[in-house]
C-alpha cells in the first residue's frame, strides 16, 4: 500500500497502516470548525494489524464489548454504539463534544470526551477527529493527558 506524502491530500481510498503516516493524515486534515453532522459513526480499526486486533479487546476489557462506533447528535453530545447481540445497537457511556486544541500538533479539533465522573477507565480517554471528507473522521485515542501523544491511537469513524 502507498503511503500519502506528508504534504499530499488526504486520500479518498484506504488509508496508510503506519502509525507515523496516519498521525502526519491527520495533522493534514481539515481542522475542525463544527462539530460532527448528527448521525451514527460506524468504527474502523486502522492501523498497525497488530493494533488493529488489540483495539477492539483493549475496549471490550475497558466495559464496552461490541463497540460499533459513535451517535452524534445536535446538541454537542454523543453516544457509544454497541452491538445488542440480536442485530441491532444500543447506547452506552454518554460523551461531551467540544472544539478544542490537538494534544497532539495544537490545530482545532472534535473532542469527545466522558468527564472527571466519567467511568473508569473512560474518564482519562479523549478521541480527537478531523475530517477526511464528508462521511469520514479520522481519530486519534489519548489515554492518561497530553503526554499520552506518543501512544495516541487511530482509528476511522464513517457516517453511514
Amino acid at each position: 500500500m502507498t503511503e500519502p506524502s506528508p504534504a499530499g491530500p488526504t486520500p479518498t481510498g484506504p488509508l496508510p497502516t503506519s502509525l507515523s503516516a496516519l498521525r502526519a493524515l491527520f495533522t493534514r486534515a481539515t481542522p475542525a470548525a463544527t462539530p460532527p453532522a448528527p448521525g451514527d459513526y460506524r468504527i474502523s480499526f486502522v492501523g498497525p494489524a497488530a493494533l488493529r486486533v488489540a483495539a477492539p479487546r483493549a475496549i471490550a476489557l475497558g466495559g464496552m464489548p461490541g463497540w460499533q462506533g459513535k451517535r452524534f447528535g445536535a446538541d454537542g453530545t454523543a453516544v457509544n454504539l454497541l452491538d445488542d447481540g440480536h442485530g441491532a445497537s444500543r447506547e452506552a457511556l454518554p460523551m461531551r463534544v467540544s472544539l478544542e486544541p490537538s494534544w497532539l500538533d495544537g490545530g482545532q479539533v472534535i473532542v469527545c470526551s466522558y468527564g472527571s465522573d466519567g467511568p473508569v477507565p473512560w474518564r482519562w480517554v479523549r478521541d480527537e477527529f478531523r475530517a477526511l471528507d464528508d462521511r469520514r473522521l479520522l481519530g486519534l485515542t489519548f489515554v492518561g493527558g497530553r503526554w499520552s501523544r506518543i501512544a495516541a491511537a487511530p482509528l476511522l469513524l464513517t457516517r453511514g
